[in-house]
């Protein structure tokens, strides 16, 4: 009978589980790489995002990156706080936000480190592969949110 430590262990099927594990491993490898400009890739891809639109109000931001509010909040105040971005009242209770002189220069620093890594990915793999991966991330994205 063999050793169960030493048995061969099958392929996980689950897709949550899959998902789940490439996501820990993508995060691990962009966080290593815009590490050096002080911030981590959940920062960073809110900072990215704030660039693009800014000034964007809070919730906009939340809902673009398909995050929690409360989530959202809680790490642009670490941002804020790190002055590396700004937040302002706008119209009622909404608030936008837009990054500071100093978030810009982290932004770009950061996006250098991304883009190394993110080009690397497309020299193994293709555009046309990236395009129909994001494609069906986003159709299990919308398949989930309608269960």
């Amino acid at each position: 009978m063999k050793n169960k430590s030493s048995q061969e262990l099958e392929p996980i099927q689950c897709v949550c589980t899959n998902i789940k594990m490439t996501s820990r491993a993508v995060g691990r490898a962009y966080d290593a790489a815009v590490e050096e400009a002080g911030v981590n890739v959940v920062q960073y891809s809110i900072l990215i995002n704030i660039s693009r639109y800014q000034p964007i109000e809070q919730m906009r931001l939340a809902e673009h990156l398909d995050m929690e509010r409360t989530t959202l909040y809680r790490a642009l105040d670490v941002l804020a706080r790190r002055k590396l971005v700004k937040i302002s009242p706008a119209d009622g209770l909404s608030k936008v936000v837009e990054l500071t002189e100093k978030g810009k220069e982290v932004t770009k620093d950061a996006q250098k480190k991304w883009k190394g890594l993110h080009q690397g990915f497309i020299d193994k793999f293709g555009m046309k592969q990236l395009e129909q991966l994001n494609e069906l991330l986003q159709d299990i994205r919308n398949h989930f949110k309608d269960v």
